[in-house]
């Protein structure tokens, strides 16, 4: 069950890159008082991660090519066009595939953008394709989920509400962690990030004090490089589509002060969207634990804090256990001998990897689904779905 979030603590769900602006909604006292100034860059507390600086070497050494840091936003024609490159060598080293977030075809004119030009997503893909875990299968249920919460995530941030075209402008509602339901005129205007972050702790976040421009600033300022998405496992077809996912960046920014030093954290979490007959959400609900997140942001906690909670995290307690004696210790029991040749594998951080199953509803055991009504012969439905 969903009884150990009880607290209904929120972060944001989906997006790739937040660049996302309402010309006039917020006075400029507001902007400066919410703001943090990215060239400001006081000592981190934080030590270089060396596990993801090993981690890029190794693709660098995969595809033939140095990746340098690129920024979501204001990135150079010359930046974009290095970009472009190196996700194309991706691509072709691992069959990668674009993400399809609706945009192609569309032009200025055809959509009121909020920032008045189509967004540029070129640098997005490329943090997606080098921290995503999973590779679904082209026109996979979980490529198709995980394209729908894209195209959503950027109408969200990019569009005027009467121009989504992801959603039931008449029914359409969200809510995280089981707190207020919020309709789609109030989650539209106060932005994905302070719906997500509204039952937070107000130590935290208060999302009374921020607007749709001071809270995307935030995280941008925090993740210059992006914050990307991905779906790890769909557990249910529609109507109700259940499914786990992933969210990422370095720390390379400031939050409120704080400095990253390019530390990966990462969270994980589940969602239900419900659809009608038109494949149109209805209904996107939340669950999972913000607070250690934005503790590590305000360097409240490690970022090692963060391989212990959410979805697919943790290791065993056994593996964890220096010695027999302090595991009887852990467990209040006697020693008990152990195997020697237990796989170790990776702990099941970030749900990279194949995933062996971890993260997995428990009562699905290697469920295949497709686009099938529920109550159909997929048989794929999680009993939690609803």
């Amino acid at each position: 069950s969903y009884s150990t979030m009880s607290e209904r603590k929120k972060i944001s769900f989906g997006t790739d890159v937040k660049e996302g602006t309402r010309a006039g909604s917020a006075s400029a006292d507001q902007q400066a008082r919410h703001s943090s100034n990215p060239t400001t860059k006081p000592a981190s507390s934080f030590p270089p991660d060396t596990v993801s600086q090993a981690r890029r070497a190794r693709i660098e050494a995969a595809i033939g090519r140095t990746i340098p840091p690129f920024p979501v936003r204001g990135a150079t024609p010359d930046q974009l066009a290095q970009a472009g490159e190196i996700s194309d060598l991706l691509r072709t080293e691992f069959s990668f595939r674009t993400p399809d977030r609706g945009l192609e075809g569309l032009e200025d004119s055809d959509v009121n953008w909020r920032e008045g030009k189509k967004p540029d997503y070129t640098v997005a893909d490329l943090q997606y394709f080098l921290g995503k875990t999973k590779n679904h299968e082209k026109d996979s249920l979980e490529e198709t989920v995980e394209n729908i919460v894209k195209t959503w995530e950027m109408e969200a941030t990019h569009k005027l509400f009467e121009q989504w075209t992801t959603v039931d402008h008449g029914t359409y509602t969200v809510q995280a962690n089981g707190g207020k339901i919020w309709t789609a005129t109030e989650s539209s205007w106060t932005g994905n990030y302070n719906w997500l972050l509204s039952s937070c702790d107000k130590s935290l976040y208060d999302h009374s004090e921020e607007t749709f421009e001071s809270s995307h600033g935030k995280f941008r300022y925090a993740f210059p490089e992006g914050f990307p998405w991905e779906v790890l496992e769909v557990l249910s077809p529609p109507p109700q589509v259940f499914f786990s996912w992933r969210h990422w960046a370095n720390f390379a920014g400031n939050y409120k002060g704080h400095h990253g030093n390019g530390q990966l954290l990462t969270m994980t979490g589940f969602g239900l969207i419900t659809l009608n007959d038109v494949m149109k959400a209805t209904n996107i609900q939340i669950f999972y634990n913000p607070d250690p997140f934005l503790k590590v942001l305000k360097g409240e906690l490690p970022p090692s804090a963060l391989n212990e909670i959410g979805a697919a995290y943790g290791e065993p307690i056994a593996a964890k256990a220096k010695d027999k004696t302090a595991f009887a210790a852990s467990t209040g029991g006697e020693e008990e001998s152990g195997n020697d040749d237990e796989e170790e594998g990776d702990g099941g951080r970030g749900g990279s990897g194949g995933g062996g199953g971890r993260g997995k509803c428990p009562f699905m055991h290697n469920a295949k689904h497709d686009m099938k009504p529920l109550g159909s012969a997929s048989g794929g439905r999680c009993p939690f779905a609803g």
